[in-house]
């Protein structure tokens, strides 16, 4: 009876120290993580014609929301990052959450039954916060399985191809931004 109480004790601490865990850890301090994610660029080219921007915000210490929006600022989906300490640097988890708002019940009820989508999303979530805590490009073939990657990889060209597709979409989207500001705001601020 007593070692079936030791190897109950030993698998409950064990599942207690895999919950406190949870995502991924780098070599950065929260304060460095949170950075990065305020100021990633968010690849909304890979999300459909739908998103046309983002808003970040922290409803915490160590949580920062990325709420991808639609052209009438409506939230379409979130990606929640908590960040915690975890000895010299941070351990990062993502998740992918419905959005507030108007599309909330239609987003999660989506969310529900598209297990397919939810994963693609789940890993977009992970490759955007990835690149932007390392500080890289947003990999495009993020979704793709290791043999497609085996495939592209092989294949002469390929690789330099879609990295530049993603630099030419990214260049696009910033240039849409900015022109949306110039709308707004103009593009004389005094400034000779």
């Amino acid at each position: 009876m007593n070692v079936q109480r030791v190897i109950l004790a030993a698998l409950m601490a064990a599942l207690v120290a895999a919950c406190g865990a949870r995502g991924e850890y780098y070599e950065k301090s929260p304060s460095a993580v949170k950075t990065s994610l305020r100021t990633a660029t968010l690849p909304l080219h890979v999300l459909g014609n739908w998103a046309t921007g983002k808003r970040v915000t922290h409803p915490d210490d160590e949580t920062v929301v990325i709420a991808v929006l639609d052209k009438e600022q409506s939230e379409l989906v979130r990606f929640v990052t908590t960040v915690v300490p975890d000895g010299e640097g941070s351990r990062v988890a993502v998740d992918v959450e419905p959005p507030q708002g108007r599309h909330a019940e239609r987003a999660a009820r989506a969310m529900e039954k598209s297990g397919m989508t939810m994963a693609l999303m789940n890993s977009l979530a992970r490759e955007h916060v990835d690149a932007a805590i390392k500080g890289r490009p947003f990999d495009m073939t993020f979704g793709a399985n290791p043999v497609a990657k085996g495939v592209i990889a092989a294949v002469p060209g390929v690789e330099a191809r879609i990295e530049k597709a993603n630099r030419t979409a990214m260049e696009f989207q910033e240039a849409e931004r900015r022109a949306k500001f110039e709308d707004e705001y103009g593009d004389d601020w005094g400034v000779q």
